[in-house]
This record gives structure tokens, sequence and C-alpha cells, in this order.
């Protein structure tokens, strides 16, 4: 029992940290200011953690251990690229876009710990794998663009942060744009560059 308290206090610690960290920043948020809103003695959050830069590392360390393990067993059950595109669109995309909390902390200010290089490259490794090949064929009349592992990496960049950026601008302002009209978009540039079309029998958690 003392273990699962032990844990408790530990995810306490992450959960409010991350929402402080979303809301006034990394660099304007304190050892203090974490103390205040958990209860918590000061002694209590060093004993987890040895200060807010280790802090900010769990929480993108684990935050996307989380979303890329769901993201893979989700893609084993898939069988076909059509399928696996359409798991990384439908589920991981909104998954990761509904969390306004941890993009705000990706993209934030304390970008050199949340080391945002190496989930574009594991991304980038899984998408490398799924996408089909000009010589597999598809059922789309527009055909595939051949990207070499550069360009992958680059557009997934461009479009990861883009689509992060933009998720997080549509629900600080009335741009009018909404998360599906992100993921509509998504569907039709994959289509078009990609050949794969992916605008119906979308999948839905």
């Amino acid at each position: 029992m003392a273990r699962l308290r032990d844990q408790q206090k530990r995810r306490t610690i992450l959960e409010t940290s991350k929402m402080l960290f979303s809301q006034k920043g990394f660099f304007n948020t304190s050892v203090s200011d974490i103390v205040h809103e958990t209860g918590f003695p000061v002694g209590t959050i060093y004993t987890y953690f040895r200060n807010k830069e280790e802090i900010i590392q769990v929480i993108v360390s684990e935050g996307w251990y989380e979303f890329r393990e769901s993201l893979v067993q989700t893609l084993a059950m898939q069988s076909s690229p059509e399928g696996r595109l359409r798991t990384v669109i439908d589920l991981f995309l909104p998954r990761l876009l509904n969390d306004l909390d941890f993009i705000n902390i990706l993209l934030s200010e304390a970008i050199q710990y949340t080391r945002i290089e190496e989930k574009i490259e594991d991304l980038t490794s899984i998408v490398a794998g799924i996408i089909p090949s000009a010589e597999n064929g598809n059922s789309a009349d527009t055909p595939p663009i051949e990207l070499t592992r550069r360009q992958l990496e680059t557009a997934l960049m461009v479009y990861f942060l883009g689509i992060m950026d933009a998720a997080r601008i549509s629900r600080s302002a009335s741009v009018g744009i909404t998360v599906p009209d992100l993921l509509d978009f998504v569907r039709i540039s994959v289509h078009r560059s990609l050949g794969v079309p992916l605008g119906e029998n979308a999948i839905h958690p």
C-alpha cells in the first residue's frame, strides 16, 4: 500500500507540473509553484525528482512512450499500409492533438529538454515502415511520390510540428479551424503525395 501511495504522489507531481509548465511556461514555473499546487512539502518533490529539469524530461519521455506504445500495438493489428496509415491519422494524431498540455510542453522554450528531434526520428522510422511503395501499387488515381529517408523526415517534421502548433493556435484563437479540419487536410495530403485514399472508412477510437 505504501508503494501505491508513493506512485500516486509521483503521478500527482508529474500531472501538476505538466499543467504548470503548459500554462506558465517551463522557465516561469518554480519548484515553489509545484509545492504550492500539490500541497506537498518541498522535500517530497525532491524525493522523486532532482530538479524541475528532470521533471519535464520525465513528463515528455513517459508521455511519448505511452503514445508510441499505443501506436505500435495498434499498427500490429493492421495488415495493409492503408490500415496502418489510417491508424496514425485516425487514432494516434487525435490522441496527441487532444493533449494540449503535452503539445505546449513539446513546443515550449524548454525544447532542449523535450528532445523533440528524437521524437521526429522515432516517428520517421515507424512511418517509413508502413508507407506503400510504388512497386506494390495502390488503388488511388494519383501515383505515389517516392521519398528518400531525409525527405520523409523533413515532411514529418513539417507536418508533425505544424499540425501540433495549428492545434494549439486553434484552441487559443478564433481562427475557425478545428482538429477534425486538420486531420482532413492530412488525409488529403497523404492521398495526393502517397496515392493512398484515406477519406473513407476512418478508424475511430
